[in-house]
């Protein structure tokens, strides 16, 4: 059962409200988020407040700036590009060491790619970059090597902001990722570790060219 609001901590609340606000574009690049403010909006204390952005400080959502408060990032096209190519990298490396857990896999994969279509469906971007990278992340956590999971969740919380502009009243492009993400779940529904190493990296390459594209 999900947690009332009231339930929630104070810590937690800000902080889960201050990133579906930066990803939902209430707060835009550039944009200055303080530590009074976001406990007012809130009805949070100061260190409440102050904690959840040093933790999306950390995510790479803000940058805080002494005497201001945090700053929702910008990222420029070399940026996103380093990133992505950081994940070919660890996603190529752990596709067929996950393909051979496809058994136990299969069944969470597509249950988020189910949620992909919900959220596009509720053109919840916040929750549909967020399905995004959980759909990842299970892949690669299926290779079973926690460091290569740890670099992982790095690169993809480095990413999320660039993810969210890209698709956010483009529901061309969520139906685009929704379809994408298919073609992985059917080559992971197969037997050849091959072909799904290959989807992978297609998937991956596609990824680059629609960041490209949308830059």
């Amino acid at each position: 059962m999900s947690q009332s609001p009231a339930s929630v901590p104070a810590p937690r609340r800000a902080y889960d409200y201050a990133k579906w606000a930066i990803l939902s574009a209430v707060y835009e690049s550039g944009a200055v988020i303080t530590v009074t403010g976001l406990g007012r909006e809130l009805g949070v204390g100061r260190t409440s407040a102050r904690d959840a952005l040093v933790r999306l400080e950390c995510e790479g959502l803000v940058t805080l700036v002494p005497g201001r408060g945090a700053v929702v990032n910008e990222f420029s096209l070399h940026q996103v590009e380093d990133i992505l190519e950081a994940r070919v990298l660890v996603e190529n490396h752990t596709a067929g060491r996950s393909f051979a857990a496809r058994q136990a896999l299969l069944p969470a994969v597509e249950c988020v790619h189910e949620e992909m279509r919900q959220r596009r469906r509720e053109q919840d971007t916040a929750g549909f970059t967020d399905a995004d990278r959980r759909f990842h992340e299970l892949i690669v956590d299926a290779a079973d090597n926690s460091v290569l999971s740890a670099v992982y969740r790095t690169l993809r919380e480095q990413q999320t902001l660039f993810t969210s502009t890209m698709v956010r009243g483009r529901t061309d492009r969520m139906d685009a990722a929704i379809a994408e993400h298919a073609r992985i779940v059917e080559a992971l529904r197969g037997d050849d570790a091959e072909a799904f190493c290959s989807v992978v990296n297609e998937h991956l390459r596609w990824s680059i060219a629609l960041a490209r594209e949308s830059h």
